[in-house]
């Protein structure tokens, strides 16, 4: 998937917490070095469920150039990343949370509007409040992400002054993409309405599929459970049975907004051709080339 999207003209990503260890992942690299020539990166979540050391090192030993941080505070691993070379990209959700970025001397950030799946942050802001104001306020290139899924999505991005996307679900219903087929037909018969928000009570805000299983994480959550209590539907384990088995009724599934806009399985080629036609068909029509 990550070679697809770099030999199709982007950047594609390998996520580190798919892996069980370093060697897993160093494994995942090699292999995506014999499907591409181009750069790709590694987007490494840092959590409090385990420490991501071992992911960090081995990007450096297999000379990765560019990492993606997302979660908590990168602080501890940047040294090693700016001894290394490496371009440092962490993911906020506002735009407080981009100056700490900038601080810590990420050379981007990745801004996440509400909209978004997967966790796009507490603060319930949307991405064209997002944008304007990370603009205006960073000096540092902005990202768009949430619920970007086509061209004119792209095009809005860049006319509210950030420097490029980064596409999620639109990616996930490709014919690369290793997801279960039962996953890219709920996403392609979802529409704008059909995602909510679980793990608000984790602070750890999660935006998923509205399915009867996800309704009951949500009813539990406001009843008070723990996240013990719930992990056996919202944990790793039980995600890999959806993505990989397609076992909806079994996990919840992360996805934006967005599927709305989502209505066929192309190849990753032909999402990003018809991205870049279609946002160069609006700047143009709106003068903004």
């Amino acid at each position: 998937m990550a070679a697809a999207v770099s030999e199709a003209g982007g950047l594609g990503l390998i996520t580190a917490g798919t892996y069980k260890d370093g060697a897993a992942l160093k494994a995942e690299i090699a292999a995506t070095r014999q499907l591409t020539q181009k750069p790709f990166g590694v987007n490494i979540t840092l959590g409090t469920r385990r420490p991501m050391d071992e992911f960090f090192a081995a990007c450096v030993e297999e000379k990765i150039k560019i990492i993606i941080t997302s979660g908590r505070n990168p602080e501890k691993f940047v040294p090693m990343l700016k001894d290394n070379g490496i371009i440092f990209v962490h993911v906020v959700t506002a735009v407080r949370h981009g100056l700490k970025a900038q601080e810590l001397g990420a050379d981007a950030v990745v801004v996440v509007g509400c909209e978004g799946g997967g966790h796009p942050g507490m603060d319930d802001v949307s991405l064209t409040s997002l944008i304007p104001k990370a603009v205006d306020t960073l000096k540092i290139p902005v990202i768009a992400a949430g619920s970007i899924t086509d061209g004119r999505g792209l095009a809005s991005a860049l006319c509210l002054g950030a420097h490029g996307v980064q596409m999620g679900t639109r990616f996930l219903v490709t014919k690369e993409s290793p997801a279960h087929e039962n996953v890219k037909s709920a996403i392609i018969q979802a529409n704008e309405n059909d995602t909510i928000m679980i793990e608000r009570s984790f602070r750890n805000a999660r935006r998923v599929l509205k399915t009867p299983l996800s309704q009951w994480v949500l009813a539990k959550e406001i009843e008070g459970a723990s996240f013990e209590e719930l992990k056996e539907v919202i944990g790793g384990e039980a995600y890999i049975q959806v993505m990989a088995q397609g076992l909806l009724d079994k996990g919840v599934l992360t996805m934006g907004q967005g599927s709305g806009n989502i209505h066929d399985i192309p190849t990753v080629q032909e999402v990003i051709d018809r991205i870049v036609s279609q946002a160069n068909v609006v700047l143009a029509a709106n003068n903004c080339l």
